[in-house]
């Protein structure tokens, strides 16, 4: 595969990821920004999601039974998804004027933007990561694709990191957040989408043909059940979802400031300057994450590694404290667990390329799109639960950002807990994650005996195919 295939890749993949980042702040806008109902932000944005995960896999078996007139399945979408999601980011981030401003009329408001924006954002996710196991039939070559994408997907996450400080800027500026973050929505929103588009560019290399009678829909998705090791990686993102914590943010907002060299940051500004130290070791692990991952038994370890990093030192952290000056150490601690959690995309990815080998070996069938689109349904369900959980907290901690803003004080029970949900709610999360990883089980030389009998077969069906049409 030509590297510059590889470039345009991870360009796509950061633009897409400069979108996605600022949806993440979507339910801050709802609550903070737009001041919708949280009850009923909980409930539309909870099932929303649940629903949108439960079609994913429909979406990928569709994506994987169909051709274009290319013979191509994934490209064509790269070109078509991207500019649908784009245009649902940036409405997301502007509020309505609804006539009596009824709270289930948001409600709808909120639920058809959201549907709409997330069922083109799967055809696109989908499609693109599902490319990483068709640009090549080399593992070793894969393993780089995935590593490029991965890369990709870290950069376009820094300029939503931002945002953090735009707020705190527009504060200071006294320009209003409703109008901050519906400039967000036109650049970062729409622009990171059409950024996105030049994973197009890459081309598809294991064309496979779309069987003809034999199997149905529920052969692919039974075929998705059969893949031993998505499964269990699926399992364990879906119950990692279950930690109880809320979205840092909220932490960081009210409860965090820092005085350092003569200099007062607010807990927003904090915020931003956290996550680069927390996070960039992690960011130069995938620089050598193929090393690492020799070093340390293969890519299933790095997921175990991960898991069990997270849990020591969070309770590490948990001791230690924040007051003051203190969040200076959490987030060295933080960064430390993040050398090997940074590579978990990788890892995971990867471990997906290797099971469509071999469920090909296993049936004849490769089933990039429904494996990939599994993937999202994971992580949309993880998002469900998280949204659920998070905002069942914030309702019992009694958290109300329109009567901050009206000069009230927030609650002893946000006071006395946020710390603790932030810093050891996660745990829960890894504990979980850890357990269905621990049972996957693809060694080294099935690995290498799946490629051998592949390449071969491969080479096969080109040679009969070149006979026939001589």
């Amino acid at each position: 595969m030509p590297r510059r295939e590889g470039l345009w890749f991870a360009l796509g993949v950061a633009g897409q990821n400069v979108s996605c980042g600022l949806v993440g702040w979507f339910y801050y806008f709802c609550t903070d920004v737009a001041y919708y109902d949280m009850a009923v932000i909980g409930i539309v944005l909870t099932i929303a999601r649940i629903w949108d995960a439960v079609n994913d896999p429909l979406m990928g078996v569709i994506i994987d039974r169909h051709r274009f007139k290319n013979g191509e399945k994934l490209r064509p979408w790269l070109r078509i998804a991207p500019i649908a999601a784009g245009f649902m980011a940036m409405l997301m981030f502007i509020k309505p004027h609804f006539a009596n401003n009824s709270a289930w009329i948001q409600g709808v408001f909120i639920a058809a933007v959201y549907l709409i924006y997330d069922m083109a954002f799967t055809v696109q996710d989908v499609s693109m990561w599902g490319m990483t196991s068709v640009m090549s039939p080399v593992s070793e070559e894969r393993g780089r694709i995935v590593q490029w994408g991965r890369i990709g997907a870290t950069v376009g996450s820094w300029l939503p990191g931002l945002i953090s400080v735009f707020i705190s800027l527009a504060n200071k500026f006294g320009v209003s957040e409703k109008i901050l973050f519906a400039v967000l929505g036109i650049v970062m929103g729409m622009g990171g989408m059409l950024v996105s588009v030049t994973t197009s560019f890459a081309k598809e290399r294991l064309l496979s043909v779309p069987e003809k009678g034999g199997t149905g829909l529920l052969d692919n998705l039974g075929d998705l059940f059969k893949n031993r090791t998505v499964m269990l990686i699926l399992l364990g993102s879906i119950l990692s979802g279950f930690a109880l914590t809320i979205p840092t943010v909220y932490f960081f907002k009210y409860k965090v400031s820092l005085d350092i060299f003569g200099f007062h940051m607010d807990g927003m500004t904090v915020s931003f300057i956290f996550g680069i130290v927390s996070g960039l070791p992690g960011t130069l692990a995938m620089l050598v994450a193929p090393w690492l991952a020799k070093k340390v038994g293969g890519m299933k370890n790095i997921l175990v590694l991960s898991c069990a990093c997270a849990i020591a030192v969070r309770f590490i952290c948990f001791a230690v404290g924040y007051e003051g000056n203190k969040i200076i150490i959490i987030a060295l601690l933080l960064a430390l667990a993040s050398i090997p959690a940074g590579v978990t995309g990788i890892a995971m990815t990867s471990l997906f390329g290797d099971s469509i080998d071999y469920m090909e070996w296993k049936t004849g069938r490769r089933a990039e799109a429904i494996t990939f689109a599994a993937q999202t349904f994971a992580s949309k369900i993880v998002g469900a639960i998280n949204n659920g959980v998070s905002t069942y907290l914030l309702v019992l901690l009694k958290y109300s950002a329109a009567d901050y803003d009206a000069g009230l004080p927030l609650s002893p029970e946000f006071d006395k807990w946020i710390w603790p949900l932030f810093i050891l709610g996660p745990v829960i999360g890894s504990v979980l994650n850890l357990i269905p990883i621990l049972f996957i089980k693809y060694p080294k030389s099935l690995k290498e005996q799946v490629e051998r009998e592949l390449k071969e077969r491969r080479a096969q069906a080109a040679e009969a195919e070149t006979t026939v049409n001589s």
